[in-house]
């Protein structure tokens, strides 16, 4: 059986139950010798036909019901004082009948109307979760599956979106002479346009032919490039460094990304680095952008995020923010990465609580190796390195964001 003559079999039934309504409702009004008023009793026979067999359905059965009304009222045989009443009161029967059915089949029709919205509503919703679901994978897969192997060097990351697909980005590239250059981004908005935006930022430099390095260079061409090509108030921040394994210099420049985080191994607070950098990338084709060094001695580890970590809110709209950051960091200190990195990401966890995700969230952590990674006693030292500033210092200060 089809689903169309399901559905005329159903009406049909449902309009034989009407009319058996009916005829209930004249032998009783017959019964009753009219003593008793049963007129609204011929109404639940048109609403039934209403409801389930339409307008049409239900006006046949108005007019039917003022039949048999009528109809019991002269076989009984009883008479009114004055015979326009009768007139009249047929007139307001058929009236009430009429209503009841009109007013019915169009709440019937609104009440369809409605589920068929809400049906139509639910399907596109299941088409664009479907979407953001394979735009989320093939993102995911733009990826690196794993860092760069570098001999003395270990790596720790991880990566979250607050929505299906998110709009961060981090990227490792071989240079020459056996220097690493790696990049963490953050496109402006989220989910499937951040995505995009982030896709486009891994072509510009994936697919160049110029060398990706210093990295304020790097930096001050890609801005030219998206310039031309994001639209209004779309924009991306990013942390781009290049590594030299052998001596541990580190070259880094920012587009207006929170400057990375060094955990020394001699001790110390947390580090900041110096904010050396420009604009984000996008909104200023001609903004400049400047390089800053440091260098990672054995031990020292760097941390890198998105703002997706600072700006992880509590329950009562608190940020996480620099300050917990640097506690967390600080605590565990000196860590393996993998333990530093969940230990951090636990304490953003008891501060959000039950709240989701309301920015995407990366972490890239680097230690270059050298002592044991269990001395976990904190030793204060001298903060002095080349264009660092601790962090206790400027956690007010911080870079311009994106917004992704």
């Amino acid at each position: 059986m089809t689903r169309g003559s399901f559905a005329k079999d159903h009406r049909t039934a449902w309009i034989a139950v009407a009319a058996a309504l009916m005829l209930a409702a004249f032998g009783w009004d017959y019964l009753s010798g009219n003593e008793i008023s049963l007129g609204l009793m011929y109404v639940i026979a048109v609403a039934v036909a209403a409801w389930f067999g339409g307008r049409g359905a239900g006006i046949v059965l108005a007019g039917f019901g003022t039949i048999a009304w009528v109809s019991s009222y002269l076989l009984v045989g009883r008479s009114y004082s004055q015979p326009g009443i009768l007139a009249w009161n047929v007139l307001v029967e058929l009236g009430i009948y009429l209503m009841t059915a009109i007013a019915v089949a169009q709440a019937r029709t609104g009440l369809d109307v409605q589920r068929e919205l809400a049906a139509r509503l639910a399907e596109a919703n299941r088409a664009l979760d479907r979407e953001a679901i394979s735009v989320g994978t093939l993102q995911r897969e733009l990826l690196p599956l794993e860092p760069p192997a570098i001999p003395g060097y270990a790596w720790d990351h991880h990566y979250a979106t607050s929505t299906r697909a998110g709009g961060d980005y981090y990227d490792f590239f071989a240079l020459p002479d056996g220097r690493v250059g790696f990049l963490v981004a953050d496109a402006s908005g989220h989910g499937t346009p951040a995505a995009v935006l982030m896709a486009m930022l891994r072509v510009l430099l994936r697919t160049t032919a110029e060398p990706l390095e210093p990295p304020e260079r790097v930096l001050c061409r890609l801005n030219r490039q998206l310039a031309g090509t994001l639209p209004a108030g779309w924009f991306v921040t990013a942390c781009y460094a290049v590594l030299e394994p052998a001596s541990g210099r580190l070259a880094y420049a920012l587009a207006g990304h929170d400057p990375p985080l060094i955990l020394r191994a001699a001790g110390g607070l947390p580090e900041r680095l110096d904010p050396r950098g420009g604009t984000p990338l996008g909104p200023f084709p001609e903004a400049r952008y400047e390089g800053g060094r440091t260098t990672l001695g054995p031990g020292d580890a760097l941390v890198i995020y998105t703002d997706g970590l600072t700006e992880a809110m509590s329950p009562e709209h608190e940020l996480f923010g620099a300050e917990r950051v640097v506690a967390g960091l600080a605590e565990a200190r000196g860590w393996p990465l993998e333990e530093l990195r969940a230990h951090l990401l636990s304490r953003v966890e008891a501060h959000t609580g039950s709240a989701s995700l309301d920015d995407d969230l990366t972490l890239l952590l680097l230690r270059r190796e050298g002592i044991p990674v269990h001395e976990r006693q904190a030793v204060p030292a001298t903060l002095a390195h080349a264009n660092v500033i601790p962090l206790q210092h400027h956690a007010g200060t911080m870079a311009g964001r994106g917004e992704g």
